[in-house]
């Protein structure tokens, strides 16, 4: 497909904007369960909730001590938002002494021995993902497995595919040119997620309790990336998300295999063959340990969930199917955004300005031009994504263009956010308001004040109080209990 940013808006716009809010929106967000003083609550699952395979919307993810919160997709993001702040208020009134902690990094660790790894009902079904879960914790350890953060789900709508396959579609099939319009979006996304990246990002610091963690990962990429060095040692004083970078959610055996985001058979191609390739790190934990098997397979991925990638395609599964399968017969429907930090200064995760910026982004990654990636802009992407998450708070930070040469990343996030702002416009026209235009100056204005970043004041705001990372924690987790009682 041959577009370009302003001949789509320009279509669009002379078209119907109102289908570029049309599609549907979902939130996920990830939590510990804390006690009073901070640490990991090592307690079973609240019983009231039911049965975590079941119960589609209050859940575990990795630990038992970990709950998984998942809205609906909704016809519009406000719905999704109030939705999730209903499942909220549903767990912090069925909590008696405990509190979901309100950040991406873990609260105070046990030894990694102690930490409980979720559990499940005696069915197939329940015994698969207690093993992957053992496989994990084998792979990863417990503590990286606890990282935790926001996913936002999103689909576009039918009629926007309609007037896109009226102007650009030619003559193909028209679940083909579906899929090239989502892989568009995604290999944008991917391009530009450090912009994200550092506006949300909201995960500068750790506790001690997770330093085992960092050092060992230190030590993997100084041997890697030795010209690095002065960024790693110095994370402390200008990282914005430790959770999306290389000392937080990360998988080496993954990143030796580039996945494929220029087609649908690319993709699927790519994920499948890390399915099926044995991995020499992995095989040596073996699967079976004591009688018991600790892992699915020794392969790359054990399941697909094991794919650990900023942005996902995907499809509504049917009974019995692979997320794979569901793509290869039915193409893709919707996207999984899944680095967004946890926002400690909001009550359920994540504000509703920024899911409202998350759209007009969104949009910009798919009303951009569409080349395939190649090997080297991949690495410069992956670059781009680390030093972000790194070195984010850095004054005068240089990012790596995908043309050639570096460029400040202020000067870079101004050409972007030129876009956003004629998006924005386009937003509020369509629904008689200004949220959108609102949304857009106000994380533009990170650009020249870093004071402003999530981030930033996290950091500004313990120093102020003179907390430690737990107490700036536990004061959050407090204030949005009570605002539910």
């Amino acid at each position: 497909m041959n577009w370009n940013f302003e001949n789509v808006l320009d279509i669009i716009s002379k078209t119907d904007s109102k289908l570029l809010l049309k599609g549907k929106w979902g939130i996920e967000r990830e939590s510990q369960r804390v006690t009073e003083n901070g640490c990991l609550a090592l307690t079973e699952h609240p019983a009231a909730f039911g049965n975590k395979i079941s119960n589609s919307e209050i859940t575990t993810d990795f630990s038992e001590s970990q709950i998984e919160l998942i809205t609906p997709p909704f016809p519009s993001v406000e719905e999704a938002y109030n939705y999730l702040k209903i499942l909220t208020l549903k767990v912090n009134n069925e909590l008696k002494n405990e509190y979901l902690w309100p950040l991406s990094m873990p609260p105070k660790l046990p030894s990694e021995e102690l930490i409980p790894i979720a559990k499940f009902d005696d069915t197939p079904e329940g015994k698969e993902k207690e093993i992957y879960r053992l496989g994990l914790a084998h792979r990863y350890g417990k503590k990286m497995q606890l990282i935790s953060g926001i996913h936002f789900n999103l689909s576009f709508s039918e009629e926007l595919f309609d007037v896109l396959y009226k102007y650009f579609g030619n003559i193909e099939d028209r679940i083909k040119f579906t899929d090239k319009v989502y892989f568009t979006m995604a290999r944008n996304f991917l391009r530009y997620r450090w912009l994200l990246i550092y506006l949300f990002g909201a995960s500068p610091n750790s506790h001690h309790t997770f330093n085992s963690v960092i050092n060992n990962e230190i030590k993997s990429l100084k041997k890697c990336y030795p010209e690095c060095c002065n960024y790693i040692d110095n994370y402390k004083k200008y990282a914005v998300s430790l959770r999306v970078s290389r000392l937080g959610y990360s998988n080496d055996e993954q990143n030796k295999f580039g996945v494929s985001y220029n087609d649908k058979y690319e993709y699927l191609q790519s994920i499948r063959t890390m399915l099926s390739t044995k991995s020499e790190k992995y095989s040596k934990i073996g699967i079976i340990k004591e009688g018991k098997q600790i892992q699915l397979n020794d392969n790359i991925l054990q399941k697909e969930n094991e794919f650990y990638s900023p942005i996902r395609l995907k499809q509504a599964t049917e009974k019995g199917e692979s997320q794979l399968d569901a793509i290869e017969k039915r193409g893709v429907s919707y996207a999984e955004v899944r680095i967004i930090d946890i926002n400690p200064f909001e009550s359920i995760g994540i504000s509703l300005e920024q899911l409202h910026f998350l759209q007009v982004f969104i949009l910009f990654c798919l009303f951009e031009s569409n080349e395939f990636i190649n090997q080297k802009e991949l690495d410069l992407i992956n670059k781009n994504h680390n030093l972000v998450a790194i070195s984010g708070r850095r004054t005068k930070l240089q990012l790596y263009q995908y043309t050639d040469g570096q460029v400040l990343l202020e000067d870079w996030g101004q050409i972007i956010f030129n876009k956003l702002f004629q998006l924005a416009e386009v937003l509020d026209a369509a629904v008689d308001s200004n949220k959108y235009m609102a949304c857009v100056i106000t994380q533009s204005q990170k650009l020249k004040d870093k004071s402003l970043l999530p981030s930033n004041k996290i950091v500004n705001e313990i120093k102020a109080m003179g907390e430690s990372y737990i107490s700036f924690g536990i004061r959050k987790a407090l204030e949005y209990k009570k605002q539910c009682n």
